[in-house]
């Protein structure tokens, strides 16, 4: 017996998902806190930066990127091993 796969569709969707999912939970909040000011300043003096903001976001887009990239793989191998099982 041949084994299914998940779509390319759902794969697409599960990938956008995990992405938008991890940007979410790693984003800053709105009106950020003394604490949080403070640990992207010290971020962005880290690395000789001036603009907080710009450092966040490099941040984000690399803490999502590699969050997506490690999690994609993992979800579609949990979903076509159950599908696979079914089938049995």
């Amino acid at each position: 017996m041949a084994a299914r796969c998940v779509p390319m569709g759902f794969k697409i969707a599960i990938g956008v998902t995990l992405f938008i999912i991890s940007f979410l939970l790693v984003c800053p909040s709105s009106p950020a806190t003394a604490s949080e000011y403070a640990f992207w300043n010290k971020i962005a003096n880290l690395f000789g930066e001036n603009d907080v903001e710009g450092v966040v976001g490099i941040a984000l887009l690399i803490i999502c990127t590699l969050t997506t990239i490690i999690g994609y793989p993992i979800a579609i191998r949990l979903i076509e091993r159950r599908l696979n099982r079914k089938k049995e």
